[in-house]
């Protein structure tokens, strides 16, 4: 997916916007049958994910910007368990599955308004609306009784993660979002 992706407008930046990532991740977590294997199908998912990508990466560029492929693998080996049993968490009608729904919406939604105000691409609109039906879709997991409480927790969340889509772009890439040159 991550090499269809990179080859084919205007899915080519799907595969270095969080969107499919995240709701990938959560997915899994979500359907596996206990936490650790929440946590670890996730990280499985993502670490696959960033090998495909960087792999793509070699290929089409031949070289890869320093060690940013290590950065990224560590971030899919630490992230993909969170990521997991925050998806798994959403099974239940409780603060915590709330919580959990909260803070994965929020990073979709974070960046979505990255994306409307940090980037002139021809394909915005699609990305932002991705990620925003990401955003409902990780809120539609949540049995009826807790989306109340997620939806109150989004506004923390969506500000915890903008916050990490703006300070990870600017430390990682110096503002870039590109991963190659």
């Amino acid at each position: 997916m991550t090499e269809l992706a990179i080859f084919h407008r205007p899915f080519h930046l799907l595969a270095v916007f969080a969107g499919v990532w995240v709701v990938g991740a959560g997915w899994i977590g979500r359907r596996a049958d206990s936490p650790k294997a929440a946590a670890v199908h996730a990280s499985a998912f993502l670490t696959g994910m960033v090998c495909a990508f960087y792999l793509t990466v070699l290929a089409l560029a031949s070289e890869l910007r320093g060690t940013l492929w290590l950065f990224w693998l560590a971030i899919a080996l630490t992230g993909g368990p969170l990521l997991g049993l925050a998806g798994r968490l959403t099974r239940a009608a409780n603060v915590r599955g709330s919580l959990a729904a909260a803070g994965l919406a929020g990073l979709l939604i974070a960046e979505a308004v990255r994306l409307q105000f940090g980037y002139s691409t021809h394909y915005r609109l699609a990305y932002v609306l991705f990620n925003l039906a990401g955003a409902v879709l990780v809120l539609g997991w949540l049995p009826r009784g807790a989306r109340r409480t997620a939806v109150a927790a989004l506004v923390p969340a969506l500000a915890a993660g903008v916050v990490l889509f703006t300070v990870i772009p600017v430390l990682v890439y110096g503002g870039s979002h590109l991963p190659f040159r």
